[in-house]
C-alpha cells in the first residue's frame, strides 16, 4: 500500500489544479490523482466573462477572475490567459452589438503549461483513474486505483467534473452532466483574405466569436424537468493554440446518469448543421469531432465545499462559467481546507454541497 498523504485531488483538470496550487502555496503536501482524459478543460472556449454574473453573492465575486488570473500567471508563468476581443452573433453580422470586456484562457497553452507549474509548486502528479468512491479508514479515507492498488489520505477532494457524481452517488441531484462536443482544429484553415468571411476575419484577430443569446444555460435549467433527451447547438469558434475550437453541442438526458457516450456521427452531424447557420464553409471545415462529458449544476451555483457527514471529503465541481469562477473559488476553499477560513464564507455564497 502506498504511503499516506495528507491531501489527495481527484481531478486534474482546471478546477482539480488550480485548488492544488493554492493547497500547495499554504504548505499542505498534495497528491493530484489525474486519469489523463479528455477533459472538459481541454474542449473549453476558456472564456472569461467576470461581468456576467452569477445567482446570488457569488455573482460580485467573480469581479475578482481577471486579478485572480493575473496573479496566478506572475506566480506560475504563462498559463493561456489573454485579453480577447469577444463577437456576439444573432441578428447578422452587421447589427451593431456590445462587445464588453472579456479575456480568454487559451485551454491549449493551459493544458500544456500545467505538469510543469504543478511539478515547480511541489504538487504529487499521480496518473491513476480511481474506480470507486472513497471507503473511510483509521487515518482518512482510501482511494483504489485501476492500477497501482488503494492510496491512503488525511482529506479527499473531488474534483473530477463529470467523475463525481460515480465517486459519491449521494451528490445533490443539482449536479448533473451533459454531453458536450466541439470540432477540434489543430491548425487555423487557410483561407484567401478576399473571402470576406466574418467568422474568420474574428478567428485570425484570435476573438472569441459565440452567440448573443446561449443556450446551453437554459437547457441545464431545464434538466431537472426533462422526460427524454435534449440537444443544443451553439454556433462558435474560439482561438485554441495554433488552431480553432468550433461549435459546441450539448446533450442532456434526464436523470442524473449521464450514460454511455452519444453516438459521435450523429452529434457531429447536428452539430455542424448548427454551425452552416452561421456559415456554410465553417460547417464544412474538417474535424476532428471530440466530445466529453460535463458536470452542471441545474441553479448556476456549483458544489464547493465539504460534504456533509463525511469528515475530510471534500467536493470541487458544477461550475457554469469555470474560467471565471475556479480561480476565484479555489482560493476560498483552500483556505477553509487549510483551516485559515470558516466554512461560513462558502455557506454565504450558497455553494456548500450541504
Amino acid at each position: 500500500m502506498s504511503a499516506p498523504c495528507r491531501l489527495t485531488i481527484v481531478g486534474g483538470g482546471l478546477a482539480g489544479s488550480l485548488l492544488a496550487l493554492e493547497l500547495a502555496e499554504r504548505g499542505l503536501a498534495v497528491t493530484l490523482i489525474d486519469a489523463e482524459e479528455a477533459t472538459a478543460t481541454a474542449l473549453s472556449y476558456g472564456g472569461v466573462a467576470w461581468w456576467a454574473g452569477a445567482p446570488g453573492t457569488l455573482g460580485p465575486l467573480l469581479r475578482q477572475a481577471p486579478a485572480r488570473w493575473r496573479r496566478l500567471q506572475a506566480r506560475h508563468g504563462p498559463l493561456g490567459w489573454r485579453g480577447c476581443g469577444l463577437r456576439l452573433h444573432g441578428g447578422g453580422w452587421t447589427t451593431p452589438l456590445l462587445r464588453p470586456p472579456f479575456a480568454q484562457v487559451d485551454t491549449a497553452v493551459l493544458m500544456a503549461a500545467l505538469p510543469r507549474v504543478l511539478a515547480a509548486a511541489g504538487v504529487e502528479r499521480q496518473r491513476a483513474r480511481v474506480v470507486a468512491p472513497p471507503q473511510p479508514v483509521a487515518a482518512g479515507w482510501q482511494l483504489e486505483l485501476e492500477s497501482g492498488g488503494p492510496l491512503q489520505a488525511e482529506q479527499v477532494v473531488l474534483a473530477a467534473g463529470a467523475g463525481c457524481r460515480s465517486l459519491a452517488p449521494f451528490l445533490t441531484d443539482r449536479l448533473r452532466v451533459s454531453w458536450a462536443g466541439v470540432l477540434a482544429l489543430p491548425a487555423r484553415p487557410r483561407l484567401l483574405p478576399s473571402s470576406g468571411r466574418p467568422w474568420w476575419r474574428h478567428a485570425v484577430q484570435r476573438r472569441i466569436v459565440q452567440p448573443r443569446h446561449w443556450q446551453r444555460p437554459v437547457l441545464e435549467r431545464a434538466a431537472p424537468g426533462l422526460g427524454e433527451e435534449r440537444w443544443i447547438v451553439d454556433a462558435g469558434c474560439a482561438p485554441w493554440g495554433e488552431g480553432l475550437l468550433l461549435g459546441q453541442i450539448s446533450l442532456v438526458r434526464p436523470g442524473l446518469d449521464s450514460g454511455e457516450p452519444p453516438e459521435a456521427a450523429a452529434m457531429e452531424g447536428r452539430l455542424r448543421q448548427g454551425l452552416a447557420g452561421l456559415d456554410p464553409l465553417l460547417a464544412a471545415l474538417p474535424g476532428p469531432y471530440r466530445q466529453v462529458p460535463v458536470a452542471f449544476c441545474t441553479d448556476g451555483l456549483p458544489l464547493v465545499g465539504p460534504l456533509p457527514g463525511a469528515a475530510g471529503l471534500w467536493v470541487f465541481s458544477g461550475f457554469g462559467g469555470a474560467f471565471a469562477q475556479v480561480p476565484v473559488l479555489a482560493p476560498l476553499l483552500a483556505d477553509v481546507i487549510a483551516g485559515v477560513a470558516d466554512g461560513a464564507v462558502l455557506a454565504r455564497l450558497g455553494v456548500q454541497a450541504g
